[in-house]
């Protein structure tokens, strides 16, 4: 009760709380649209009417799609495959993925740890970039690549600690090459979840090495500073 009187008593913290309000309502409305009047049919449509630039016009709607609806983006990676095929569409989910994941650091960097940084006590904020810290990149790879992990929404808060830019580059990269592949269960359906789920499988252990190497060599350098 006292940290809400703070934050009313301060301009400066009441503009943050309202910018991130304004935010997630945001958020919320893009997602209860998109849910309300976007559907595979729809989509396909809009592809089909829109000659040349269908598939352009298709990867902008999955852009907004997947960085302001992180709990219902998967619809839309299946549909990809269904409109254009699994290969094709393979390759609109990943363009799709990474950039929507890269948008989401972006924004929270520029953005949201700022606010943050003014609505939180500095002890609170200590505690929380130590959190997400220990999450860093080899968790949030993990929860890109299993299926119905909370990705989208774990990147809004990993990046909103001190985790820099290029750390989430292969994690980010990795994790859309096993997300993308859900283009072709819509396009083959029951053997199409075989290939997603090998897709998956790879990427982990993949990007275990990968990443795991890349913050090997990041703590080894730190540690000889």
């Amino acid at each position: 009760m006292n940290r809400l009187k703070k934050i009313f008593n301060s301009p400066t913290k009441l503009k943050s709380l309202l910018t991130l309000l304004a935010y997630g309502l945001v958020v919320v409305g893009i997602a209860l649209t998109f849910n309300k009047y976007i559907s595979r049919e729809a989509l396909q449509v809009i592809v089909k009417n829109s000659g040349q630039l269908g598939v352009l016009i298709y990867l902008l709607i999955e852009i907004a799609y997947i960085t302001f609806t992180p709990f219902f983006n998967t619809f839309i990676l299946i549909a990809s495959g269904y409109i254009f095929g699994g290969f094709i569409g393979f390759i609109v989910n990943f363009l799709a993925a990474t950039s929507s994941l890269f948008l989401i650091v972006f924004l929270v960097k520029k953005y949201g740890r700022p606010l943050l940084e003014k609505l939180v006590s500095p002890r609170f904020y200590k505690h929380f970039d130590n959190i997400t810290q220990k999450v860093g990149p080899i968790i949030l790879l993990i929860a890109y690549v299993l299926p119905f992990a909370p990705d989208d929404e774990l990147t809004y808060i990993v990046a909103a600690g001190p985790l820099g830019f290029k750390r989430f580059v292969l994690p980010v990269l990795l994790g859309s090459i096993g997300k993308a592949a859900y283009s072709y269960i819509g396009d083959l359906g029951a053997p199409g979840v075989t290939i997603a789920i090998y897709f998956r499988v790879t990427m982990l252990v993949v990007g275990l090495i990968l990443v795991g190497l890349q913050e090997y060599i990041l703590k080894k350098n730190n540690s000889s500073l």
